[in-house]
């Protein structure tokens, strides 16, 4: 009887998608089509969706930084200010692609080309922009060493100390991010108008912007590449929600309207440039330190566990923004873009010391970490 129910459930919730297919199908593709409601008189758009087509060249660069400050405690009571530092980075990434848009939507995919930037690199976005909201969906993998460092004291004083290793085994660097805006003067100021092609401002024009972003990234370092370094902590996790607002403006440099009906005369230089610092509300972070053993026989380390420590950082202002340059000639479109990222976690307790077995000598934990990222873009793109 109840494998009965299952299978008329299931029959009835496939027919109901089916028979809601074509309405689904209609609503994308007005989507797809629909023209903005907006002020023809500062901003223009095509008569109809196209099919656009274009190619692109990126430089990008994407890291993580983690400082642990500490204090090494001695038996006479005196201590020395010491710091444990780690990072993963990839090398300058270089890009071509092709970009395939129509109306509203639009896809793209790169190869990299020349040097490679990592070990091992994987990369894929998927974004909506439009004139009065739009959202970003982002994830990149690398792959590269792990560089660690670790200082007592200062240099030149009693009992300085400092080595930096740089691991022959890979650690992996993971970061998700889903953006997104909204524009309060959305019928008289284009933000996307620098960005891509369907949407042209005509006269200078600004707007108050809300923005927020949710972003998931890890930290893995191997026990193996761990136990070749000096890391206090060997593996990180972050949640972080954010939301805040900002200002963006173009700058409408020239315009020449067009004078046909495939646009025919029409020429555009816009400069847009954005700010949007925004607030870490929620800022989670997981830490993980591995513990080792030995054996006695032939004095081999190996990983025993791991000793893992959840706790909440504080809030933290970060930052959001861009600049871009587009020029408009006929049914071309060229836009050199530039974003930045930098997002930052801190936290008086770097892990909770109840669940770590630390030596008696280390006290006075504190922990920040950044991850940072940057892209220049340049597009061609031709509307058919």
């Amino acid at each position: 009887m109840k494998r009965l129910l299952l299978i008329t459930a299931i029959i009835l919730c496939t027919s109901s998608l089916y028979a809601q297919e074509p309405v689904f199908l209609q609503k994308a593709y007005e989507f797809l089509i629909k023209r903005d409601d907006v002020d023809t008189t500062r901003i223009y758009q095509p008569s109809k969706a196209c099919l656009s087509l274009g190619l692109l060249t990126t430089g990008q660069k994407a890291g993580f930084d983690v400082d642990v400050d500490f204090k090494v405690k001695f038996d006479d009571a005196s201590s020395l200010n010491s710091i444990s530092k780690y990072s993963l980075s990839e090398n300058l990434c270089k890009k071509i692609g092709l970009e395939v848009g129509y109306g509203n939507a639009s896809f793209s995919y790169s190869l990299e080309v020349g040097p490679r930037s990592a070990w091992k690199k994987s990369a894929f976005g998927l974004g909506i922009m439009g004139k009065s909201w739009g959202a970003k969906f982002n994830y990149s993998k690398i792959t590269n060493p792990f560089i660690s460092s670790f200082t007592v004291g200062q240099e030149g004083n009693e009992g300085y100390f400092h080595d930096e290793i740089i691991t022959e085994e890979a650690a992996v660097l993971k970061n998700f991010t889903i953006d997104g805006y909204y524009v309060f003067n959305n019928k008289r100021f284009a933000y996307p108008a620098a960005y891509k092609i369907g949407l042209i401002q005509r006269h200078t024009a600004g707007s108050w912007m809300l923005t927020a972003r949710y972003m998931q990234g890890s930290l893995y370092n191997s026990p193996e590449a761990s136990w070749d370094s000096y890391n206090m902590l060997d593996c990180f996790s972050t949640m972080q929600a954010s939301v805040g607002g900002g200002y963006s403006v173009n700058f409408v440099l020239w315009h020449k309207n067009p004078v046909g009906p495939r646009d025919e005369g029409l020429g555009n230089l816009t400069i847009n440039l954005t700010a949007m610092p925004v607030i870490t509300l929620v800022n989670y972070l997981k830490t993980t330190s591995y513990e080792y053993g030995s054996d006695e026989e032939t004095n081999e380390v190996y990983n025993t566990g791991e000793k893992i420590s959840k706790i909440w950082c504080y809030p933290m202002p970060n930052y959001i923004g861009s600049a871009a340059i587009s020029l408009t000639m006929w049914r071309f479109f060229f836009s050199t873009q530039f974003t930045y990222n930098r997002f930052y976690f801190r936290s008086r307790d770097a892990f909770n010391a109840s669940q770590m077995d630390l030596p008696n000598y280390v006290d006075d934990l504190s922990f920040r970490g950044t991850f940072h990222d940057w892209m220049l873009k340049g597009i061609l793109v031709y509307r058919f």
